[in-house]
């Protein structure tokens, strides 16, 4: 906070606006509001309803403290009303992350990863763990083993190991035939094994909207998301850590059965910044 302080003061901002829901968006927030700078949310609105998540407090202290909420699907309107925000302060802009998908998307199709990894196109899962594990994943890390041991018998798993230091990544995986622990690959490198892959299976929900929006599946073991439309009309499932449950969906997708239709949701469309942009020029 102190650090952005001393930003602030250099710089003189008009609006501050975090960029996510990390420490460091909250502190660049709290350190605003206490200088008297108006702070704009983007994602604003998001709820897990999961208390236990650090990110879920820093969501709701930021739409606390902010002037404006750029909101980036219709739960994150109906979350902040029900909050007790004002209409004239939520604003649909929709997702900006989406933005950096559609802009990046061509660069990462010409991504050679699948080769420098002897890839097939959807002959790989991509399995994405958060670290350090989520309480849920850790209290159930058996049988994330079992789930990883019984796809790798049947398919290429592909686990970047970015996101699983290396002592417990070598004590819980590597003795699992068929499982290839990876560095963690560039943000080109991660949207083209995404887009290439059967399947993601992760415990967060970071990239649910970018799988949504190139119609992969993904099985989310986890008991809530923050963005219930990839779920309402797009690629994801909840699928907690039930074994049962992730190997049977996970057979599914593996026989080739066609999906049902998915829809990308309302204005994820690669505009959402400039929407943003727009309505800030015009409030200065």
């Amino acid at each position: 906070m102190l650090d952005f302080e001393r930003i602030f003061n250099e710089l003189v901002p008009d609006f501050v606006v975090p960029g996510g829901h990390d420490h460091a968006s909250l502190a660049g927030a709290l350190a605003a509001t206490k200088m008297g700078i108006p702070v704009v949310s983007l994602d604003a609105g998001l709820r897990s309803y999961d208390r236990t998540e650090p990110e879920e407090i820093n969501r709701l202290v930021i739409d606390s403290v902010a002037t404006l909420h750029f909101v980036s699907e219709h739960s994150g309107v109906y979350n902040l009303m029900n909050e007790g925000v004002a209409d004239d302060r939520i604003l649909f802009a929709g997702n900006t992350a989406i933005d950096s998908l559609v802009t990046l998307i061509a660069e990462a199709d010409s991504s050679d990863v699948l080769e420098s990894l002897t890839l097939e196109s959807r002959k790989f899962v991509t399995v994405l763990l958060a670290m350090p594990l989520r309480p849920e994943t850790a209290v159930n890390r058996d049988t994330l083993c079992k789930v990883l041991e019984s796809l790798a018998s049947t398919t290429t798993v592909i686990l970047p190991g970015g996101m699983v230091p290396e002592d417990e990544s070598s004590e819980l995986f590597s003795d699992i035939s068929g499982l290839q622990l990876i560095a963690m690959p560039g943000y080109i490198e991660l949207l083209h094994l995404f887009k290439e892959s059967a399947f993601v299976l992760t415990d967060t929900d970071e990239f649910e909207a970018e799988l949504t929006v190139m119609n992969v599946p993904c099985l989310t073991m986890r008991q809530n998301t923050s963005r219930p439309s990839t779920i309402e009309v797009g690629t994801n499932v909840l699928v907690g850590c039930d074994e049962q449950e992730i190997l049977e969906r996970a057979s599914v997708i593996l026989s080739g059965k066609p999906a049902g239709k998915t829809l990308i949701p309302e204005k994820w469309d690669g505009a959402s910044a400039a929407r943003v942009a727009e309505v800030l020029e015009k409030a200065e």
